[in-house]
């Protein structure tokens, strides 16, 4: 279950310069370095999980966390960028720091990236990511993030960490946190509930233990690392109720409209929404189980302290003298340096035992209440520390703020630009989403948003003005409305899909958003997560699958950077014929395909709804097996980054299964879906659509707009 261990990094900076790059020389610079640090970033196949690593040297030593390879001596699977598969051992593991080696057993020479031996970043410096995020999948590049560095660690991923505000997940555990000269500054190790939780092992501690590690020592025990008990106090708690929520919901009535829109739009949903249902849906029982009750919660975004944000009224926490804004130190002894700390130190706590809290202001003895445990989810310290945060939006630090402001200065012209070209959409007082004027009076915004919503309105200027609903187009989620409104300015949508690595900024309320483009444009699947497929030997490759209730050859899915994807097939087409030759089913298909080898170019005719479309292609090499079984492999990493993704914050309700998208890891809310995605020249790239998990957001490119304007209204927007 290495997927289940989500620890990440996030950044670290360099040996750059001492001046800050501009917008568009670290746009240019990001393009450049990309290619390199990607090919160098691999997956560690392992048992039914995976993690991942980055070579160091030509002749395939590699650099990845502890918990991924777990122990000396094991045989493992690494799979590289250009899709082969090799064999590899397990060096040495130290659990302490959270660092690794591994040797790949193929002759070089790899792609390989240098790293650093001492500690040569700082806050606030400029730091890449990479890794496979929710495992590898055939035919994705590793994405590729941009963050800074909030805290310079020296100690481990476990105490003092590198921290960093990199959008990182469950997978991308063990992979390379680079800085802007491209060397390994740490390594992503795990993560926590905000948004900036994100630690990440220094280079100089894994240094520090390097004889041993070559040596295939392993230190310390997997049980001693925070890691485990991590899992232990937050995650498997919330696994259980996940799973019961879902049974439950499976198991209401057909006409319960409630678990109807739950079953058909499925929500990423905390605990706290979870129990909620669960407690209505459940019968009353009988009291049962008791817990200790302090009256106190802790805030989550501060990951280095345990700083006290509530007291509840006539609680233990307020009868003892404790106050809002107390800085907890020790309890009965033990340091407590995090809100973890203090909730470990709690586990085993029994219900009448006193406790002596020691904080920055005074020494207190309390004894905790008995309160009944939630039934559904056991979390051992209920009723301490709330397990989810309502948005995820996490204010960084004043001086990495005045650093992104001084970065963005040059741009600030862009943000005035579209002051009157974005506009935000309210029902009475609620904010839904955003609007984007492509004409004088008509806007583009996210459909779902604002279905079966009455009354809609733009609040410009201060005053409110009523929306009309044009049209819509469910396959894109887009609306276009028309709304008077004196002076919008229309955009210009006439720009390209961005590479990967190029800088995109989204113009808002509060500012430029930053960000990067993650990986190549293509379709969002249904499920959210793309499915690996089975493969025995090298064979040709066009990269789709099927669904299997279907006679005719319709195409379930297309997989990323396939010749498929790259050629512009997409997720209901059907394949009618193949060389000219008339195609009844997939056996059909399957039988023609064996006659063309990897490198031949084929002819194909699609049926796309009403429209007959006839695509070439060159057939490919396939890619090496990955998984096993698609179908499990796609819901464990559904669960996996489902659960760790609500830890982030609220997602967009309609999130996936768009025919084309831009990747790209900005922090946006899902109530700026709507606005336009610009690039630092203020080019208008896309629309976004879509909060879509913890480290990525999704926009429809402009190529989509277009379409969707012209397939509605037989005309284009104007783009003059």
């Amino acid at each position: 279950m290495l997927r289940s261990l989500f620890f990440i990094p996030l950044l670290g900076s360099l040996l750059l310069s001492a001046q800050e790059k501009t917008p568009a020389e670290l746009d240019a610079h990001l393009r450049e370095l990309a290619p390199r640090l990607v090919e160098s970033t691999i997956a560690i196949l392992l048992g039914g999980g995976s993690g991942s690593g980055v070579i160091v040297t030509p002749d395939g030593l590699v650099i990845t966390a502890a918990h991924v390879t777990s122990k000396p001596g094991q045989s493992v699977k690494v799979l590289l960028s250009d899709g082969r598969e090799l064999p590899a051992t397990s060096l040495g593991a130290d659990h302490e720091t959270d660092g690794a080696l591994l040797q790949i057993n193929a002759p070089g020479p790899f792609p390989f990236r240098p790293y650093v031996k001492k500690n040569t970043y700082k806050v606030g410096d400029w730091a890449i990511a990479t890794g496979h995020p929710g495992g590898p999948i055939i035919g994705r590049p590793s994405p590729f993030r941009l963050g800074r560095i909030l805290a310079d660690g020296v100690g481990s991923g476990f105490s003092d960490p590198i921290t960093t505000n990199a959008t990182v997940i469950s997978g991308d555990s063990g992979g390379p946190l680079f800085n802007l000269n491209g060397e390994v500054i740490g390594i992503n190790s795990n993560i926590l509930m905000p948004w900036t939780g994100n630690r990440h092992v220094p280079m100089p501690s894994i240094i520090a233990k390097w004889d041993a590690l070559m040596a295939s020592e392993m230190i310390g025990r997997p049980s001693q690392s925070a890691m485990p008990q991590f899992e232990e106090l937050f995650d498997e708690p919330y696994r259980d109720l996940r799973e019961k929520f879902f049974e439950m919901l499976d198991a209401r009535p057909a006409d319960d409209t409630e678990a109807r829109e739950l079953r058909e739009r499925p929500y990423i949903l905390d605990p706290h929404h979870m129990q909620g249902f669960l407690d209505r849906w459940t019968p009353e029982e009988e009291e049962g189980e008791k817990i200790p009750f302090l009256g106190l919660k802790l805030d989550l975004h501060k990951i280095t302290q345990a700083l006290i944000t509530d007291i509840t009224e006539g609680s233990p926490a307020e009868k003892a003298g404790l106050k809002k804004g107390d800085l907890i130190q020790a309890l009965d002894g033990k340091t407590i340096s995090s809100p973890t700390d203090f909730a470990l130190a709690l586990k085993n706590l029994k219900e009448t035992a006193s406790i002596r809290l020691t904080t920055n202001r005074a020494i207190v003895t309390l004894t905790p209440a008995s309160v009944p445990k939630r039934p559904h989810f056991p979390m051992p310290v209920a009723g301490l520390i709330p397990m989810m945060i309502s948005d995820g939006q996490v204010e960084s630090p004043p001086s990495i703020r005045k650093l992104t402001r001084d970065f963005l200065a040059p741009l600030q012209p862009l943000q005035a630009k579209f002051n009157r070209s974005v506009m935000p959409i309210y029902e009475g007082d609620q904010l839904l989403t955003h609007a984007t004027a492509i004409t004088e009076n008509q806007l583009i915004t996210k459909a779902s948003e604002i279905e079966k919503k009455e009354n809609l309105i733009i609040r410009f200027e201060e005053k409110d003005y009523l929306i009309k609903i044009i049209t819509t187009d469910e396959k894109r989620d887009l609306a276009l409305i028309a709304v008077e409104i004196e002076g919008l300015e229309p955009i210009k949508l006439t720009a390209p899909e961005p590479e990967v690595a190029a800088l995109v900024f989204t113009p808002t309320s509060r500012g430029l958003l930053p960000g990067v483009i993650t990986q190549p444009s293509r379709s969002s699947p249904a499920s959210g997560f793309e499915l690996n497929v089975e493969s025995d030997q090298p064979s040709s490759y066009v990269g789709i699958s099927f669904t299997t209730d279907d006679i005719k050859p319709t195409i379930q899915t297309v997989e990323l950077g396939s010749p498929a994807d790259n050629a512009g097939f997409l997720e209901g087409d059907v394949i009618t014929h193949f060389q000219d030759k008339e195609i009844e089913n997939i056996d059909d298909l399957a039988e023609a395909l064996k006659d063309f080898a990897p490198g031949q170019k084929v002819r194909f005719q699609l049926k796309r709804d009403e429209e007959e479309i006839k695509i070439s292609l060159i057939l490919d090499i396939r890619p090496a097996l990955t998984t096993d079984k698609p179908n499990r492999a796609a819901l464990m990493r559904d669960r996996a980054l489902s659960s760790l993704s609500a830890r982030g914050g609220k997602l967009s309700k309609r999130r996936n299964d768009f025919p084309r998208v831009i990747y790209h890891d900005q922090l946006l809310p899902m109530t700026e879906t709507g606005t336009p995605l610009i690039d630092h020249e203020g080019n208008v790239l896309g629309i976004n659509i879509a909060r879509s998990l913890r480290h990525r957001s999704l926009a429809i490119p402009v190529s989509e707009v277009l379409a969707f304007y012209r397939e509605k209204l037989s005309l284009g927007p104007q783009t003059d």
